[in-house]
């Protein structure tokens, strides 16, 4: 890292006229990780919000948020190496207002006087009176060039009393301080009435996420040389999410097929399985976690469905507390809200899930049917009953909706049912017919004719009542298989 041409430099501790020295390491970047992939557009993007007084990275764990701050800082004072860096400061779990603004003050003085005069601006040591914040607001906003101040795991900072001088000199500065500020959720500042002031600028996973374009570039940063299809393969898989795409640039060496590797990479992974634990689900309370763990059993969850699944009343909430304030879940923006978990967070939850006990697993999967079977969703309901074993449900729900059924498009949501018990399927042949739907939804033409030609070799020992209808949904399951076909001549036949 060059030199920060600051008055903080990189030895142990800073002094301080009263109280305990300061971390110099708190107040510089650490080193950034090598190799480094320059993401420009994301600079780019810093160098735009840095225009206004407020710029928010926000994002979950391993989304590079720190390094994406300390890369463009350094790119910074390269690019005008007469200025004082932007100050830094990383902020710790337990800081409170005294303590982080000792380090708000060093970081302050380090760019606004760094000719080291303290009557240039006054700013006091310890949490500011309201007067001493009015004369160090005056100094700042009587400034030619803005100071620009960043702020790294904001998130650490548990009482929002802590950040009112900040806020203060944010209101009172003519906006002559920027503050640049990175954290993972429920950031204690004034977002809603900055957004509102348009002074606010927010990067979000969504702009961090790496493009396929920049997923090469870290491969080969890494010497790993993977097909295009498997570059854009891996995107897919982890969305573009920084710590496990250099996790696996990481394990890809020296892995004999690295393109088949990428193609099975999930949760098993120990390095992948770790960081989520520890980083991602590790900071959450029981109640959110068991909430991610029971909507694991589909691929996406609302509102009405996942208090179905716990029982909480409170689930709607903390979903949306897990999607806006940690980031977790990603919302559709459809009313109601469905929420998805990222797919690698999701194959974890899977695997926890799996964990449990076969009847508390076989619970949670009837919960779902039924709530999808309340709310118009009979695809999914049948897939549900299915995987959770209730026959009777299954055979009741396919005989009863197979219209609906049939034009479902719902799009499958949780695990491929295994095909029922062979004496199940004798004592009722409709049972097959339920396979063979489901299976059709999912797009699996063979597996629903290998249901068909089972329900057909049990249809004899049906009554003749029966034996009629049976006939019929078996004729409108070939015909939803020929309409998804996109076979004309064999709807026009089996209508």
């Amino acid at each position: 890292m060059p030199d920060d041409r600051s008055t903080v430099r990189t030895a142990g501790a800073v002094g301080v006229p009263a109280g305990p020295p300061l971390l110099a390491s708190r107040l510089t970047p650490a080193v950034l990780p090598r190799p480094v992939v320059l993401r420009p557009r994301l600079a780019r993007l810093l160098d735009e919000g840095v225009a206004s007084p407020v710029t928010l990275v926000r994002a979950p764990a391993g989304w590079g948020k720190t390094t994406l701050l300390a890369s463009w800082r350094q790119a910074v004072t390269e690019a005008d190496p007469d200025a004082p860096a932007p100050a830094w400061i990383s902020v710790e779990a337990g800081d409170d207002s005294d303590r982080l603004w000792s380090y708000l003050a060093a970081a302050l003085r380090s760019v606004a006087d760094p000719g080291g005069d303290p009557a240039a601006t006054p700013v006091p040591d310890r949490a500011p009176r309201p007067d001493e914040l009015e004369v160090l607001a005056a100094a700042l906003a009587a400034r030619e060039r803005p100071v620009v101040l960043v702020l790294d795991d904001l998130h650490r900072v548990t009482d929002p009393a802590a950040l009112a001088g900040l806020e203060f000199l944010l209101r009172h500065t003519e906006q002559r301080l920027r503050v640049v500020a990175a954290g993972r959720a429920g950031l204690p500042l004034a977002v809603h009435r900055l957004r509102l002031a348009g002074e606010l600028t927010e990067i979000g996973p969504g702009d961090l996420a790496f493009t396929a374009d920049e997923v090469a570039d870290l491969l080969t940063a890494h010497g790993v040389a993977v097909p295009a299809a498997a570059v854009e393969r891996l995107r897919g898989r982890t969305e573009g999410w920084a710590a496990a795409l250099r996790i696996t640039a990481l394990a890809l060496h020296g892995q004999p097929d690295p393109d088949r590797w990428i193609t099975q990479l999930g949760a098993d992974q120990p390095a992948i399985a770790g960081y989520l634990r520890e980083e991602v689900l590790a900071g959450l309370e029981p109640a959110d976690r068991d909430l991610l763990r029971r909507a694991a059993v589909t691929d996406t969850v609302c509102a009405g469905l996942a208090v179905a699944l716990t029982g909480d009343t409170d689930a709607e909430g903390r979903l949306g507390a897990l999607a806006e304030d940690v980031g977790l879940l990603h919302p559709d923006g459809g009313r109601p809200v469905w929420y998805r978990c990222h797919p690698l967070l999701a194959d974890l939850l899977r695997r926890e899930l799996a964990r449990l006990p076969a009847e508390e697993q076989r619970d949670l999967h009837l919960r779902a049917a039924s709530w999808y079977a309340g709310n118009s969703r009979p695809a999914d309901a049948l897939r549900h009953a299915l995987v959770g074993g209730d026959w009777t449900t299954a055979t009741d729900l396919f005989v009863t909706g197979w219209p609906e059924l049939a034009y479902d498009r719902g799009g499958p949501t949780g695990p491929v049912p295994a095909p029922p018990p062979a004496e199940a399927v004798s004592r009722d042949p409709e049972l097959a017919l339920a396979c063979a739907a489901q299976r059709t939804l999912d797009g699996d033409a063979d597996a629903a004719h290998q249901h068909l030609r089972l329900a057909a070799g049990h249809a004899e020992a049906l009554p003749e009542p029966r034996r009629s209808r049976f006939a019929r949904l078996v004729a409108a399951v070939e015909l939803t298989l020929a309409r998804l076909a996109g076979d004309v001549e064999a709807v026009r036949a089996t209508a």
